[in-house]
């Protein structure tokens, strides 16, 4: 049992390794991103939308450039608490280069919702991503999916019950459960009145920021609390506070590219390659890189697989990152 388990150990950590080389290229491929562009909330390449879904309505972020580089549409979906300012890089990488509707989900600020009759659990933000893109008549033609962080959750989700269909599916960094202790959510959160929520912004500020070292990473987690909508927000974790992807996604039959690159505080990325294990047609791909430099990886992949079409299948530019999954 203890050879198992060391052997288990080692494939493990082989997943999460890359030579020397390899490293230096993907150094050297976001090196190249780097330049200065508009943010895109305020660039006169983006159009802000309104899309009606249940109970409702959510926004979209629309860049399309006058002269895209790539062959087809992304449609990305930021994790549980990001906001704007958190995927300057992301933009960084795609500005002028990609069309992109960047679809902030229900439990976001932004949202307009019927307080009390709208739903927050994953078959609802699901469906909110499937109706957008048939509102947009995306589902049409050829497009990139790209979910990080819990919107990779709620891809998968959706791909799980059949709700969500794509012609190309990436996940960064999908969370299999919610990030919050447990015990919170099922003994504390429900007794919370929603003003003592709200007062309890920077306490929550702390709890989460604790452990944090990396500057980046620790400017991500003020701008999450800070925009929380408490109410939402509340509403969101109890419904989703028994999600669990990991035992539920083995039927998932589409291929779905699962993406990891770096190391923080919530994403653990042994998760990663574990979960693509389970999907019977899934590709991990390992861009190793410091937490930084995070958001500029999703630009970077986002970029790549827009590039090319659905028949391309994975570029060639990141064939080499390519891990094989020990099924």
């Amino acid at each position: 049992m203890t050879k198992q388990i060391h052997e288990t150990l080692q494939k493990e950590q082989s997943m999460l390794n890359l030579t020397p080389e390899l490293e230096q290229q993907v150094h050297e491929m976001l090196i190249a991103t780097e330049r200065k562009v508009p943010n895109f909330w305020e660039s006169n390449t983006t159009e802000s939308i309104y899309v009606p879904v249940d109970d409702g309505e959510i926004r979209v972020y629309h860049f399309k450039p006058d002269n895209p580089i790539s062959k087809r549409p992304l449609v990305f979906i930021p994790g549980w608490g990001g906001t704007e300012i958190g995927y300057v890089d992301f933009y960084e990488v795609i500005h002028d280069k990609v069309e992109c509707y960047y679809i902030e989900t229900r439990e976001k600020k932004s949202s307009k919702l019927d307080r009390k009759k709208a739903k927050m659990d994953m078959n609802q933000k699901a469906k909110d991503i499937q109706d957008v893109i048939n509102y947009l008549e995306l589902d049409k033609e050829d497009f990139v999916l790209f979910g990080t962080c819990w919107g990779g959750a709620i891809v998968l989700h959706g791909l799980i019950d059949g709700t969500i269909d794509a012609p190309t599916v990436i996940t960064h960094d999908p969370m299999h459960t919610l990030w919050f202790p447990k015990w919170f959510l099922r003994y504390v959160t429900p007794f919370l009145p929603v003003f003592a929520i709200r007062m309890m912004k920077p306490v929550l500020r702390r709890l989460q920021m604790r452990g944090m070292n990396e500057k980046i990473q620790r400017k991500r987690a003020e701008n999450f609390i800070a925009n929380a909508e408490p109410w939402k927000w509340k509403k969101a974790a109890e419904s989703v506070r028994d999600f669990e992807l990991f035992g539920n996604i083995s039927g998932i039959t589409k291929e779905v590219f699962v993406i990891n690159g770096t190391q923080d505080k919530v994403h653990d990325q042994i998760t990663y390659p574990k979960i693509a294990a389970e999907m019977p047609f899934s590709r991990f791909i390992f861009m190793k890189t410091d937490e930084s430099r995070r958001e500029r990886l999703m630009g970077l992949i986002a970029l790549e697989f827009s590039k090319v079409t659905v028949n391309d299948g994975l570029p060639p530019s990141l064939r080499d990152f390519e891990k094989k999954l020990h099924r």
